[in-house]
């Protein structure tokens, strides 16, 4: 996890899955949802497949282009976070069109506010 990544969303998704030890996968994905950049936690096991995941990142990606379309009245949207039973879903877009998305461990999401900051701090230093 250590690695070095030169690339901003690279390095997004490395900083976010160093900083959160209940990250479980973190991926920036491009406008059509297709995966630019991944990583997986070690020792933990896939919940989806990778065609179940490649398909959700899809939906999303459609749903934050919905969500656009309000942008005008109601401001951009910042993040997005869809609780199940086993994990929560964080998407957030990105400035440049592109979206992280983090699937999490746990009951509360209350380090959305790290996973913003790590954003935050990458997309301004780029």
């Amino acid at each position: 996890m250590s690695q070095t990544v030169d690339d901003p969303e690279g390095r997004l998704v490395s900083m976010i899955m160093e900083a959160n030890k209940y990250a479980r996968f973190a991926a920036v994905c491009d406008k059509d949802g297709n995966i630019l950049w991944n990583s997986h936690r070690n020792n933990v096991d896939n919940i989806l497949t990778l065609d179940e995941t490649k398909q959700s990142l899809k939906r999303a990606a459609e749903t934050w282009k919905v969500r656009d379309t309000l942008a005008e009245k109601i401001g951009r949207g910042q993040y997005a976070i869809v609780g199940y039973e086993k994990i929560k879903r964080i998407t957030v877009p990105l400035q440049n069109g592109h979206m992280l998305f983090v699937s999490i461990e746990g009951e509360k999401p209350e380090y959305i506010k790290d996973i913003m900051k790590i954003v935050e701090y990458v997309e301004r230093n780029h």
